[in-house]
């Protein structure tokens, strides 16, 4: 019986993942064989609403026609490769679009509400293709298909925003002028963004939670683990949508990642206590989120391998030094097993831990035993102006 329900539980999932894929099949084709009808519809409502575009109609027929391709290559992008690589293409064609238009003089308000109706022509047409055709696929596939469509603006968005914003700080030192004020309400906008972002990431969660709900085994582990890892770039864009836009204090972000993981301790009847110790430490979004990403999976270590009870206490240290920034995770739990190392033993989160430090933090990474179980994570801040890209880093364990 159980093995009959297995193989049910499978066959669904696979009929639930080709109705996906054909509902996503389906829509792409749609929207880019309408693409012209799309770019008419929203090139029409821009002009209405934001008169200055029509004052460059190439710019906006040029604009609109390479973001509902940009979209549709989102929308058709399977695997995690092929989704990192559109999401590049995405913040790519931002900055292009944002550094072309603050030459012509364009606000990043207009901007954004340009964007906003493009958003609105191609819910238009996806509507349209459902009321002509519902054979096609189940509408709510559909809408499950072009939420992708919905995230890439949201991230061009905040990509365009963040973009204007470092052309505006160059304008304001090579001309020398006071734009505070403009700056505030840039940063407004950036508040919303990452609001608007890290709601999406709650719904996200909520989504993955309801699947969880239907699966059994290492299937809902992984999902958890998922789960805690959006909650964590969740937690960051919280801080970025009520503090400053630019940087985050990790203590607070470590106390929030500690928060998440306490009430899903509780909700599971184990008594683990986690500390958090040490100064204010501030880091740039990017630091910030690989950061938080390190932290939860760490925590979520401890807590799996070292209290086979359910019971123990995990305490993180924050430190900084000058330019380097250092944190700690230890708890007083079994400790490792001999001989252990990340390379030969460490599962999918260690080893997730290992790939963020080396590569966005470009810090290094050890694991020992030391009355329990001690993670250490140590990295330099960016100097000003710096972009952290991928590099090399030192790990050992």
């Amino acid at each position: 019986m159980r093995h009959w329900l297995d193989s049910l539980q499978t066959l669904l999932a696979k009929v639930r993942e080709a109705m996906v894929s054909f509902a996503v099949a389906t829509t792409s084709r749609h929207l880019e064989a309408h693409r012209d009808v799309v770019v008419r519809r929203w090139r029409a409502s821009l002009q209405r609403r934001v008169a200055r575009y029509a004052e460059h109609p190439d710019l906006s027929d040029r604009w609109g026609k390479q973001t509902v391709d940009l979209l549709v290559r989102v929308m058709r992008a399977r695997g995690e490769v092929e989704r990192l690589e559109a999401r590049d293409r995405v913040f790519e064609h931002a900055h292009r679009v944002a550094s072309e238009q603050l030459e012509l003089g364009f606000s990043l308000e207009e901007i954004l509400q340009a964007l906003s109706l493009l958003r609105a022509s191609l819910s238009a047409q996806v509507q349209v293709m459902l009321s002509r055709r519902l054979w096609v696929a189940f509408p709510p596939d559909v809408m499950l298909a072009t939420e992708r469509v919905h995230e890439a603006i949201d991230l061009q968005m905040l990509a365009i925003g963040q973009a204007y914003l470092e052309a505006r700080d160059r304008v304001i030192r090579e001309k020398q002028r006071d734009l505070e004020e403009s700056n505030e309400k840039l940063r407004t906008l950036l508040r919303e963004m990452h609001h608007r972002i890290k709601n999406n990431l709650q719904t996200l969660a909520d989504l993955l939670y309801l699947e969880t709900l239907d699966a059994g085994g290492a299937a809902r582990k992984s999902l958890l683990d998922s789960i805690g890892r959006v909650k964590s770039i969740a937690a960051v864009h919280q801080m970025l949508s009520a503090d400053r836009i630019e940087a985050v204090e990790v203590r607070r972000l470590a106390e929030r990642i500690g928060e998440i993981i306490g009430r899903d301790l509780a909700r599971a009847g184990r008594a683990v206590r986690v500390e958090i110790q040490g100064p204010e430490v501030w880091l740039p979004s990017k630091q910030a989120t690989a950061l938080a990403l390190v932290l939860s999976e760490l925590i979520h270590n401890a807590l799996e391998h070292a209290f086979p009870d359910g019971r123990g206490r995990v305490v993180v240290d924050l430190g900084q030094r000058g330019e380097e920034v250092w944190v700690r995770v230890r708890d007083d739990g079994v400790g490792l097993p001999p001989d252990f190392s990340v390379e030969r033993h460490g599962h999918l989160g260690l080893r997730i831990v290992r790939d963020l430090v080396s590569r966005d933090l470009r810090g290094t990474f050890a694991l020992r035993s030391e009355g329990g179980a001690v993670a250490e994570v140590r990295f330099a801040l960016p100097e000003a102006g710096e972009e952290r890209g991928p590099a090399v880093g030192e790990v050992s364990a």
